[in-house]
């Protein structure tokens, strides 16, 4: 509803200037609601339908190209084992109790050698190709694919060639086989093995043997042959332990029979060599007790010489350090005590005469101290009683220290005569006890050596009895067993294993799950496609709706120009009032051009926003830039004059983007003189402002000549003269500048203007940099109003999202029906709305 009254308009002011739009504020939190989630997967919804579809294809066709897979399984019967009939209790044990039997069973059932005796009994190894079943091909798998079931024909292709007679005993050993076919061998058992699965029927004693493969006939022999084989080697593991021990007992029955003989013609011999009577006795008592005698003998001179020579080792080692005093021998000594007692003698004396030489000292001293009271130390006296003193002392201490010297001397000199006499006694001891020693070792051996010549005969002969005994009891224990091994042979042939039905060939396969394979891949797929959708959106840094603008930037979004292509661009000029603009193909003029076209609508409501973006009275001053080139700003700056123009204000766009000027090309008029003369002191520079005649309220100033220095023509007095002089003329004044991140020519003309719009490019604007700009527009102080998105395409999901497009798409066929007077009356009561906030 248009205003009519200037209280309303007021209102509407105040209110559209004291907060940012609803959807700012809910989304300022950085929080998105469900509906922005299927927002983004509808955008992203060609990708993730390309990537399920794509991916889900190749599974369904890698699922249909591989081999089918067939299952035969063969049951046996394994009992538990029957007690034997030797066994006292039998009765009382419960074999069907032992797990571990089972377990065991269902092991050796997967037993690689089973496997390898099961390829050789049938004889695969000598088919090169038995397992190299060739992929389905194209057509057979696309065959497979519509029809749902398996080919008869193949299925009997895949069969492999086995002749009736192949499950019969074989006697081949792998080692009889060749290197290729024992390689053969190895391969194949290793890939039946991987196919082969084994399960006990629970609560039962039947056991399935499943054989997994791609050939159906193969399968159902090979689980046949399984079983067969295990039973065999079963039997043959029972049989073969019971013979063999039999075996090895009568073998060692025979070895000790023959020992035994022998050993008791040994003893009959050595009997008669050695003269020893044939009946047992007592040896000889009487060298026995000379022997005891002469080793007792033996063992105290042994005792006396380690005495004498730790006495001896303890002399030597205290005479080396100087220590011979601590020598219990030389401390005893005569001499010893002489010297001491001289030398205790020696040191009284020198005591008495050192003592008699300190009080004659005494004397001096207290003869010069009474001097001293009455002289000084230069009186002669004095001088001759310090000098005795002096030789006094001297005396003294030479006294005490020759005197010292001498007595140690002497008594040391005493000392170590002593030490050498005690050790050569010692020492003298020493070998003495060592010939003693050496005699008695000598006899000893000599006795004990007689002894053992008579002893070896009885020893030996008690060791000879002693075998043929043990012998004879271990040859009655081996034929004792012999005897339970023969009766235990002929009852312990296995009978609880049998086979309880054989195995089938498969009428059908049992996988791969083809149906199963393909949902999972189609729901990964889609899931990986809605991930990798929201991971685009995450890593895009472009700005793409308003709730980017208001999140990011803090900022109201002024409003979305939407996208026109070649042919939405031609129809508007057709269906438009005006026809032609002096770029071919620009919208740059649309707004004049084609003012019912989604893109003059939009720079429309870009016209209310700014009337109404701050309380009191419109911006003057308006400063259009953008962070990035090519985001639309100078067709923006041109449309919001060209509709405020329309509006019935007077305006003025300048072009100051100095560096790539083209608002003159757009309007068609010459760039001779401009914005650059004036700032260069051209104070008379002529036609600087320029009427474009389709629309006398609006003039234009163009750059003029493009100047080495932008920056500072722009941040000049005079620019700021200039501005001044526009503002009293003009209602509007609407600059054009070079994008802000790559010049600083935005930033100057910003601190001059009263707001700045700011430009962006859906898809293409990145939210860093604009942050950074807005940064530093406001470290200087200068006043944002809004930004404005262009590039919006009218089909897009955004743009239908936010409620912009929702009527734009049927603008032409609205201004074309019967209602287009009732559009123009629509569009005649907004610009006298806006013409009346200008007053």
């Amino acid at each position: 509803m248009p205003l009519t009254k200037a209280s309303d308009l007021e209102l509407t002011q105040n209110d559209s200037t004291s907060s940012y739009p609803s959807y700012y504020d809910d989304e300022s939190t950085g929080e998105r609601s469900l509906r922005e989630y299927f927002v983004i997967i509808l955008k992203r919804l060609p990708l993730i339908l390309g990537l399920t579809i794509v991916s889900t294809a190749l599974m369904a066709f890698y699922m249909y190209r591989q081999p089918s897979i067939y299952q035969a399984v063969a049951r046996m019967n394994i009992e538990p084992r029957k007690p034997k009939p030797q066994s006292k209790d039998a009765i009382n044990i419960n074999f069907g109790a032992d797990q571990n039997y089972y377990s065991t069973q269902l092991k050796l059932l997967q037993n690689p050698d089973l496997m390898k005796e099961v390829v050789i009994r049938l004889g695969l190894y000598r088919d090169p190709n038995l397992l190299g079943t060739p992929r389905r091909g194209l057509f057979t798998s696309l065959r497979t694919i519509f029809s749902g079931s398996e080919s008869a024909t193949t299925r009997e292709s895949s069969l492999p060639i086995l002749s009736d007679g192949s499950t019969s005993g074989s006697t081949t050993d792998l080692a009889a086989l060749g290197a290729e076919e024992r390689a053969r061998v190895e391969a194949y058992a290793g890939t039946l093995l991987g196919g082969l699965s084994v399960e006990q029927v629970e609560r039962t004693n039947l056991v399935d043997v499943r054989v997994i493969s791609t050939q159906p006939e193969l399968a159902a022999k090979v689980a046949d042959t399984v079983a067969t084989v295990f039973i065999e080697q079963d039997v043959k593991r029972e049989t073969m332990g019971a013979q063999k021990t039999l075996e090895d007992l009568s073998k060692s029955i025979e070895d000790l029979r023959t020992t035994i003989a022998q050993q008791d013609a040994e003893r009959l011999n050595y009997m008669r060599s050695s003269g020893l009577p044939l009946r047992e006795g007592k040896g000889n008592d009487l060298l026995a007790q000379r022997l005891q005698t002469i080793s007792g003998q033996w063992l105290t001179a042994i005792d006396d010489l380690r005495t004498l020579e730790a006495k001896y080792d303890a002399a030597q080692r205290a005479s080396a350090k100087g220590q011979g005093y601590t020598i219990p021998d030389v401390a005893d000594s005569r001499v010893v005590q002489d010297a001491r007692r001289l030398s205790i003698e020696r040191r009284q004396k020198l005591e008495d005469q050192i003592q008699q030489l300190d009080q004659k000292i005494s004397e001096l001293t207290q003869k010069r101290e009474n001097l001293r009271a009455r002289y000084t130390d230069e009186y002669v006296e004095v001088k001759s009683i310090s000098a005795e003193i002096k030789k006094a002392e001297d005396y003294r201490d030479k006294l005490r220290e020759e005197t010292s010297a001498k007595i140690q001397n002497e008594s040391t000199s005493l000392e170590r005569s002593a030490t050498n006499e005690v050790l050569n006694g010692l020492r003298a001891q020493v070998e003495a006890g060592r010939r003693r020693e050496s005699e008695l070792r000598v006899a000893y051996l000599r006795e004990a050596q007689s002894a053992n010549q008579q002893g070896q005969a009885e020893t030996q002969l008690t060791t000879l009895t002693r075998e043929i005994e043990t012998n004879r009891s271990l040859l009655d224990t081996y034929v004792q067993r012999q005897k339970e091994q023969e009766l235990a042979i002929t009852s312990s042939r296995p009978d609880n294993i049998a086979i309880a039905s054989a195995a089938q060939v498969p009428g059908g396969p049992i996988g791969p799950n083809r149906p199963r394979n393909i949902i999972v891949a189609f729901l990964v797929s889609l899931a990986a496609g809605i991930g990798l959708a929201f991971l685009l959106d995450y890593l895009d840094d472009s700005i793409r709706t308003p709730d980017d603008v208001g999140r990011h930037l803090g900022l109201p979004t002024l409003a979305m120009i939407p996208h026109q292509n070649a042919s939405a661009r031609k129809t508007g000029l057709l269906l438009g009032k005006n026809g032609g603009s002096a770029v071919q193909g620009s919208t740059a003029l649309i707004s004049l051009e084609d003012h019912r076209s989604p893109m003059a609508e939009a720079y429309r409501h870009l016209r209310t926003s700014l009337l109404f973006s701050s309380a009191g009275k419109p911006p003057q001053t308006i400063l259009v830039t953008s962070s990035q080139p090519s985001e639309g700003k100078t067709t923006t700056a041109i449309n919001t004059a060209i509709t405020l123009a329309q509006a019935g204000a007077d305006v003025v766009i300048i072009d100051c983007d100095l560096r790539r000027p083209r608002i003159h090309s757009h309007f068609g008029v010459d760039n001779t003189n401009g914005v650059t003369n004036f700032l260069s002191g051209d104070k008379h520079a002529e036609n600087l402002l320029k009427t474009y005649a389709d629309l006398p309220k609006l003039k234009v100033i163009t750059s003029g000549p493009i100047p080495p220095n932008p920056a500072e023509l722009l941040g000049s007095n005079e620019m700021k003269t200039l501005l001044t002089f526009l503002k009293s003329n003009f209602k509007h004044v609407v600059i054009d500048s070079p994008p802000a991140i790559s010049f600083t020519d935005a930033a100057i003309l910003a601190t001059l203007v009263d707001g700045v719009v700011l430009v962006s490019m859906a898809g293409k604007s990145s939210i860093h940099l604009m942050r950074r700009f807005k940064q530093r527009l406001q470290n200087i102080g200068a006043r944002i109003y809004g930004v404005v998105i262009n590039g919006i395409k009218p089909s897009s999901l955004d743009y239908s999202y936010y409620g912009y497009g929702y009527g734009y798409g049927y603008t032409y066929s609205y201004y074309g029906s019967q209602e287009e007077q009732a559009a123009e009356k629509l569009l005649e009561d907004e610009e006298s709305t806006v013409k009346t906030l200008n007053r």
